[in-house]
């Protein structure tokens, strides 16, 4: 394995070896025997320091490569190649200024050895020491006048050092030897456009287009050019010429788009967006930028609305296996509260992808909207297989149980969402309401009461929350002072909510205060509860209380025609008399 190693390292040092010659002179003495056996033994030394210091660095181990390297500088100063391979190490290890040391004094040595000057040069670039470095390309360039890569160097060198008219000319010098080049014409024409020299630049990508006049992005620069330089004209008509040449080129169509918006054509400006659309060269995701802006438009305005759904359509023909187009699609048919066909769609994306939570989340919100709870468990459910730390999926999947009262289960997805959200106070305060509401369905009251609070703490006019906790401690008789006040904040936050004056009226009547319970159960009627078993049954139940015992009854028999009120209707009725 080592025989290997060794022959690999010398075939990749045969420059190397080429270049070194021994500094000793031979001896053509007959009778100098030991004079001749001390240079030989110098030799011996010299080539063994070199071939163990380019062995090291075949193995990168360049420390030890450089301590070899200087013994045999230190041996003879006066060898090119130990500085040569000296530099190129520490160019490497970023040493530049100790490289340029070295890589100068191998070309002091070896005057016209091109690999030494062009290393000389690359270090000096390095080290941005521009001036120096366009120096060392000159002189390379009076030796080899038709390198192409040594012009681009020596701009480079300019170009490093802002000096871009100089640049410009060692372009001008190679356009001289090669003629028009695309790559020296770009290049010119970006100089001059860092020059603020927009004609000059117009010019260069003009003389290009002589050579090569269907060179499509060189047209579309120019036309970019013209518009830049009020223009306007001029850049339409090479846009013309681009959509003639390449009429499947999106982004030309894209352009002409605009351009037709611009001046007022709404019809024309269309028709090349969706030849835009229907370019399958063009990137899907400009395509959904462009549907995005249409979002804010759809509900106000019928012909954006029926672009966007003729756009959308047509990407998803350009790019049917991207789940992006049924994704941007699905959207649109959200906004428009297209709920069931968005929901189609973007189970359609769950199918191809199911890592992409926000699609998981709009079929949770349209399950919710469609009161389909069902769902909702289904959906939840596999959507925490892939976030099973999302606190959003946690949500859904407790209020989801919740409705079907499955209170323990709803429970332990609530808690578990808690423990994940950050830095998101209204879903927080929605778990907290939500595990309110289910440790009052299991009668655990003080945990009930607990969340409640925590809800309030976050939202302290949340009506719902005011409401629901207020009604609930009356059912308890409990606090009712406290569920006084935040049932009458309720009221003045909501004006003429029925639901929150019932709550209200209801408080009242267990505070025995019936005159006032009365007249806000009548506003609670006035606004829509007459048709809600459970408010007559109320007012049936406050009459009494004032002694109307007829008014009571007939209020009791209306509620029970409507249906769902408590237990002790019939017999409310029957007895005439009032149970609890």
């Amino acid at each position: 394995m080592k025989k290997v190693i060794i022959i690999i390292f010398f075939l990749l040092n045969v420059q190397a070896f080429a270049q070194w010659k021994s500094y000793y002179p031979e001896d053509k003495g007959e009778n100098n025997k030991e004079v001749k056996q001390k240079i030989d033994k110098d030799n011996f030394k010299f080539n063994t320091h070199f071939f163990n210091a380019l062995k090291a660095k075949s193995l990168e181990n360049y420390d030890e490569a450089l301590e070899q390297f200087q013994k045999c500088i230190a041996m003879d100063n006066k060898q090119a190649v130990p500085f040569y391979e000296s530099a190129l190490i520490n160019k490497s290890l970023g040493n530049l200024n100790l490289a340029a040391e070295q890589a100068k004094i191998a070309i002091e040595i070896e005057l016209n050895n091109r690999w030494y000057q062009l290393n000389y040069a690359e270090i000096l670039l390095d080290n941005q020491e521009f001036k120096l470095a366009s120096v060392e390309y000159k002189k390379l360039l009076l030796e080899e006048p038709g390198n192409k890569e040594l012009y681009f160097l020596l701009a480079d060198s300019y170009i490093y050092d802002n000096e871009y008219l100089n640049a410009i000319e060692v372009y001008d010098d190679l356009e001289q030897i090669k003629g028009v080049d695309k790559m020296v014409s770009m290049q010119k024409h970006k100089l001059y456009m860092q020059l603020e020299k927009k004609r000059l630049a117009i010019n260069e990508l003009q003389n290009l287009l002589e050579k090569y006049p269907n060179e499509i992005e060189t047209l579309e620069i120019l036309s970019e050019l013209y518009l830049l330089n009020d223009e306007k004209e001029k850049a339409f008509d090479i846009l013309k010429k681009i959509a003639t040449i390449a009429p499947k080129s999106g982004r030309i169509h894209l352009t002409l788009a605009d351009y037709y918006r611009q001046q007022g054509d709404n019809f024309k400006s269309f028709e090349e967006l969706k030849l835009a659309f229907k370019s399958v060269k063009l990137g899907v995701e400009i395509k959904v930028r462009i549907l995005a802006s249409y979002f804010d438009l759809i509900a106000v305005n019928n012909i954006m609305k029926d672009q966007a759904y003729t756009l959308a359509k047509l990407l998803m023909q350009s790019h049917p296996n991207d789940v992006r187009s049924n994704a941007v699609y699905a959207d649109i048919l959200y906004t428009d509260s297209r709920f069931s066909e968005a929901k189609e769609q973007y189970l359609i994306v769950l199918e191809m992808d199911k890592t992409k939570s926000q699609v998981w989340s709009q079929v949770l919100f349209i399950q919710a909207e469609q009161n389909d709870f069902a769902g909702m468990i289904k959906t939840s459910e596999e959507a925490l297989i892939y976030f099973s730390t999302d606190p959003l999926f946690y949500y859904f999947n407790g209020v989801a149980n919740k409705w079907f009262k499955k209170y323990d289960d709803a429970i332990n997805s609530l808690n578990m969402g808690v423990e994940f959200v950050l830095d998101n106070r209204m879903l927080l305060l929605e778990l907290y309401s939500s595990l309110a509401d289910s440790y009052h369905a299991i009668k655990e009251h003080k945990l009930s009461d607990e969340y409640y609070e925590k809800s309030l703490a976050i939202d302290s006019n949340n009506v719902l929350i005011l409401n629901n906790y207020a009604y609930y401690l009356s059912l308890r008789k409990t606090n009712l002072e406290d569920a006084k006040k935040m049932s009458f904040k309720c009221n003045q936050l909501v004006k003429d909510n029925g639901t929150y004056q019932d709550t209200y009226a209801w408080i009242l009547y267990e505070l025995a205060d019936y005159e006032q319970a009365k007249i806000w159960i009548q506003k609670s009627l006035a606004n829509g509860s007459d048709i809600s078993a459970v408010v007559l049954e109320h007012y049936g139940d406050i009459l009494y209380q004032l002694g109307n015992i007829e008014g009571a009854i007939i209020e009791w028999e209306k509620a029970k025609k409507i249906g769902k009120a408590s237990k002790f209707l019939d017999k409310k009725i029957e007895d005439g008399k009032l149970y609890e």
